[in-house]
């Protein structure tokens, strides 16, 4: 799909005005535009710039999303020993970390350090427990979302008691920054959530290590920003 192609079929959406979602909850509001669209996935190809997500929110609302899950080579002790150290008991009675971590010590007393090239994973007792290198962080969210179009609606509620949408902006973001995402991170705009727990075999379950924002803040990941509404 072109670009010119892509902006005027939301224009086409726009002048329909408030149409009704055409499935209730949290995801109408996605489904509805993409089957607006005619996109039956959840990405959509652009020439310059490849497969793009595509996110709709509605402007009075914000969720958490996740940006991207990185734990290759990131761990300066053994993920068992930081579990048995940092962890509890879970009510399923598994050794368990669980956790989101910002630059101020959470329960766990896990808290994050940033420096101009890396992300670090600090302990309150002074240990290291896992360093991110900055441009390989860059890189990951660069293949996992190297651009975005962020669809914005206003909702309301009609006569039937069912959510209609206005999608009446819209965005091309390209270019993810390592520099705003460092910064993002330093102040508490993007958490990490550690998941991982002791199995009854007795080895590490990762889900994935995942840095989670709003998703309100996704346009502040990039560096490019091209008004398609």
């Amino acid at each position: 799909m072109e670009k010119n192609t892509l902006q005027q079929k939301l224009k086409k959406v726009k002048n329909m005005g408030y149409v009704v979602s055409l499935r209730r909850g949290n995801t109408g509001i996605g489904y509805t535009l993409e089957t607006l669209l005619g996109i039956t996935e959840n990405n959509i190809k652009l020439p310059d710039f490849g497969n793009i997500e595509l996110k709709s929110k509605r402007k009075t609302a914000s969720t958490p999303v996740t940006m991207f899950t990185f734990n290759k080579a990131v761990w300066k002790i053994k993920q068992i020993d930081a579990i048995k150290s940092y962890g509890y008991k879970d009510t399923t009675g598994r050794q368990a970390l669980y956790c989101f971590v910002s630059s101020k010590p959470n329960p766990q007393g896990l808290y994050l350090k940033t420096t101009k090239i890396s992300l670090q994973m600090y302990h309150n007792d002074g240990t290291l427990i896992a360093e991110w290198q900055a441009d390989n962080l860059t890189e990951t969210f660069k293949k996992k979302m190297p651009a975005l179009v962020i669809v914005q609606a206003d909702t309301r509620i009609n006569s039937d008691e069912k959510e209609e949408f206005f999608y009446n902006e819209a965005c091309l973001l390209s270019e993810p920054s390592e520099k705003k995402l460092l910064n993002m991170i330093s102040k508490d705009e993007i958490l990490v959530d550690v998941r991982m727990h002791i199995n009854l075999r007795g080895s590490v379950r990762n889900h994935g290590t995942a840095f989670r924002t709003d998703e309100s803040r996704l346009i502040n990941c990039f560096s490019k920003k091209e008004r398609l509404l």
